[in-house]
């Protein structure tokens, strides 16, 4: 059950070794037979190549020629010949010898180390910018995820034939099965890309994007060495050659070599401390431009990540002709998995990500650059069969497989409880159910209600879709309803119509803003699944709504997005949200008006799950900006004589890197005037559960404070096992640090003029901020987070509103 759990539902990652032809073995000390570790090794006549591990292993892809070389400090250096595409595995011997490195000049108490260093910090800034001056290349990149199968294992049971869906590798009995495959030809002139080439196909069409989105861009990083800081998996990891590289790492002068008259120098790096977020591997100068050649990173299994078995970066610089310096290759290649494989687990572990498991899944991303001028006279279909691009190919026969696996039922399953997850709606052929959050929820006047919430999926139609809900209150026997229906004019998503009708039971305390900065809002109050069930209070503060509503959307290119919403809502009182002023009832009140958002993305990546687009927290800001305008109007008054009110609301989220440590943040604050109900009002409150809110408060009740100028912060923190993955055996957990502040503060002002009295369950009696803090772990079998929140100070503790302290859960997943 293992195994098929792990093929259908984590399934994500490539293997470029199932295609491609390598050359391995062992550099030996010739006489001892005793492994050399850290030789350079390369093919001869190019500056491809790489060091030995610790065992003197060595395995180069794609071999240019037939003769490999060897050398080390204190050793004479060895060709030999090999057989290409017979050859798999070739053994080195290099003779002891004593030699004199003199290919630079150095200080008696300065180690050669710090003075080629020096001299690469030197001339750093000129050769990264000798790469960015590059304003006009071609790029070939493929992306390929695949899965490990033990064909042995029950697992196969799944499939009709496991030999028509997978691959074989070589001397293994694991086989590979396609998740998804990206092909992707890129034209860049004056620095504006364009792509002119592209085929991809995977077997979860559901999750397709989050794989690209979320795992994808995690993993497959911009591998630029010259920056300070590359940022992996939620972390930031310094780059080997940063100015403050010597500060983190070790770094180990291996050897010299010439080619073509050029002298490179090859060095070794490991991080100072294991258990930090550094990377492991070596890299080549270039004698005089001290520009890197090529370098290879690793990520040392103690740096801890979660489900990583190995990482590694490659990333291979090629001269012009103009004699500048730019990318030849760059490649990702990673193993990952629900848990460590069973192997060791050592710090220079840089094989473990070619050291696979059944079950693990393998992404691998690749990129080629080429300035060459023939392209433009060849097909971009046609580039990976050029010279410029010695890209292994994608087999229409490994495309034909994605497509039988997209039929299996397993696989259908999956892509189903994925999109669920992500776009909260659930497939079932030509209808989604969805949103799931309106499902299940619990409230004093319905009691439990149960809702049916549907609408047309796109295998219906793309363009367009008509939904709606039915809801039943199993206390007062109700039933509530409403339609919604939305189309799209264009092929894309830039402009969207949406029109909706309900009439249901809605909280007081529900932000209108929510939606543009929450995935998947929870419009019923119970913050989460584990809230749903664990609510100690149901809401009393709920009142009865027919509301009627347009929007009109509009996405711009640059990922500048407007909406603008005319609506109608027509509110009725319940037994515990009444509409009274100066003693006198009302039974209800109407109010009409113009909602309009405008949202900055500064060009962060998104999912588009049929007409919603999905963010996620990236270090890349959004910033939402939102106007409400509109009147109020009692039963018998007239549109003329109601008083206007209006609505600023602003807000800005995303999350900062600071190393292996990462804090999400999300700030909103606002400013309502005139002449609106009290419902209008900001008001912050908790969910009175267990589980713990994202954007909501946890110690606050269902009703605490309501102003007109307010201003709340969110944010967490999460330490990546700063301190927890230097505990022994604790850090086998994997449990990441987490703390958290919530805050509030607000006011009424005299530029408010309530249409109603101010319900006695509202405390604006104090000035004084609210906040509160939190201090857990998360990462907690990998999904659960647990924390311990209490009040800071004491001015709100023993107040009928708050909580002073609580134990909370929610279910999160993270690098």
């Amino acid at each position: 059950m293992k195994s098929r759990v792990s093929v259908v539902i984590l399934c994500l990652i490539s293997f470029t070794g199932i295609f491609a032809q390598n050359i391995s073995g062992f550099v030996k000390e010739q006489g001892s037979d005793e492994a050399i570790p850290f030789a350079n090794v390369w093919i001869k006549g190019t500056t491809e190549g790489i060091l030995t591990d610790e065992n003197g292993y060595f395995a180069i892809e794609n071999p240019t020629n037939d003769t490999l070389c060897a050398s080390s400090v204190g050793f004479v250096s060895n060709e030999v010949l090999f057989k290409r595409n017979v050859d798999r595995t070739k053994n080195i011997y290099l003779k002891k010898d004593v030699q004199l490195i003199d290919d630079v000049t150095i200080n008696a108490k300065m180690p050669i180390v710090k003075v080629i260093f020096k001299r690469i910090q030197a001339h750093k800034k000129e050769n990264r910018e000798q790469i960015n001056e590059v304003k006009d290349y071609k790029s070939l990149e493929n992306t390929t995820v695949y899965v490990a199968i033990d064909s042995t294992a029950g697992v196969t049971r799944i499939f009709d034939d496991i030999n028509e869906v997978t691959v074989k590798m070589d001397h293994q009995q694991l086989r590979f099965s396609p998740i998804y495959l990206y092909e992707q030809a890129l034209s860049v002139e004056n620095n504006k890309d364009s792509v002119i080439y592209s085929k991809k196909d995977g077997i979860f069409p559901r999750i397709n994007q989050a794989i690209e989105t979320y795992v994808l861009q995690n993993v497959a990083v911009d591998l630029d060495f010259y920056k300070e800081q590359i940022f992996i998996m939620d972390r930031g990891f310094i780059s080997p050659i940063s100015s403050a590289a010597m500060m983190y790492y070790n770094l180990y002068f291996n050897d010299s070599t010439r080619v073509n008259n050029k002298k490179y120098y090859h060095f070794t790096f490991a991080p100072k401390n294991r258990y930090n977020s550094l990377f492991s591997g070596q890299f080549t100068v270039e004698e005089g431009s001290y520009a890197l050649t090529d370098i290879v990173a690793h990520i040392p299994g103690e740096a801890n990540l979660n489900f990583i078995n190995g990482f590694k970066g490659h990333v291979r610089y090629q001269r012009l002709p103009n004699g500048k310096w730019f990318y030849g290759a760059r490649q990702v290649d990673i193993n990952m998995s629900l848990t460590l494989n069973k192997d060791t687990a050592t710090v220079y572990d840089s094989q473990r990500v070619n050291e696979v498991s059944s079950g693990n899944w393998l992404i691998n991303k690749s990129t080629v650059y080429s300035t060459s001028a023939q392209l433009d006279h060849v097909k971009a279909s046609e580039w990976k069969d050029q010279t410029a691009f010695k890209s292994n190919q994608l087999a229409e026969s490994t495309y034909k497989r994605v497509e039988n696996l997209k039929d299996n039922s397993y696989v259908k399953a999956v892509d189903a409880i994925g999109g669920m997850a992500l776009s909260g709606y659930m497939n079932v052929g030509k209808l989604d159910i969805g949103p799931v959050f309106d499902i299940y929820s619990t409230n004093t006047i319905e009691g439990t209600r149960l809702t049916v919430p549907l609408r047309t999926s796109e295998k219906m139609w793309e363009d367009f879709y008509v939904g709606g809900f039915l809801g039943y209150g199993t206390k007062n026997k109700e039933v509530k309803h409403g339609v919604n229906v939305a189309y799209r004019p264009l092929l894309d998503d830039k402009f969207i119509l949406r029109l909706a009708y309900s009439n249901d039971y809605n909280l007081v305390s529900q932000d209108k803003f929510l939606r543009f900065v929450k995935n998947n809002p929870n419009t019923k109050g119970n913050s989460n699944f584990i809230a749903a069930f664990t609510t100690k209070e149901k809401n009393p503060y709920l009142k009865e709504e027919k509301s009627v509503e347009l929007r009109v959307e509009y996405n711009a290119e640059n990922d500048f997005h407007v909406e603008i919403s005319p609506y109608y809502l027509k509110s009725y009182h319940t037994p515990a949200v009444t509409f009274q002023k100066n003693g006198v009832m009302f039974d209800n009140y109407s109010n009409y008006g113009v909602l309009t958002n405008f949202r900055y993305a500064f060009g962060q990546d998104y999912d588009l799950y049929f007409f919603n687009r999905v963010y996620y927290a990236t270090p890349i800001p959004i910033v939402n900006l939102g106007f409400d305008l509109g009147q109020a109007l009692l039963p018998g008054g007239k549109m003329s004589k109601a008083g206007w009110y209006g609505q600023i609301h602003g807000s800005v989220q995303g999350r900062l890197i600071m190393g292996q440590v990462f804090m999400n943040y999300m700030l909103n604050g606002g400013y309502l005037f005139g002449d609106a109900p009290y419902d209008l009002l900001d008001q912050p409150v908790g969910s009175m559960s267990l589980g713990y809110a994202k954007y909501r408060f946890n110690l606050l009740h269902h009703a605490a404070f309501a102003h007109n100028i307010y201003a709340n912060t969110h944010f967490h923190i999460n330490g990546g096992g700063l301190i927890l993955n230097r505990i022994p055996l604790i850090r086998k957990l994997k449990l990441r640090e987490v703390v958290s502040f919530k805050g509030h503060y607000g006011r009424i002002t005299d530029s408010y003029s309530g249409v109603f009295d101010l319900p006695g369950y509202y405390s604006n009696d104090s000035n004084t901020p609210y906040a509160e803090i939190g201090f857990g772990l998360t990462n907690i079998f990998k999904v659960l987070r647990v924390e311990y929140a209490r009040l800071v100070g004491s001015a709100y503790e023993g107040k009928s509103y708050t909580d002073k302290n609580g134990i909370f859960f929610r279910a999160e997943m993270s690098f």
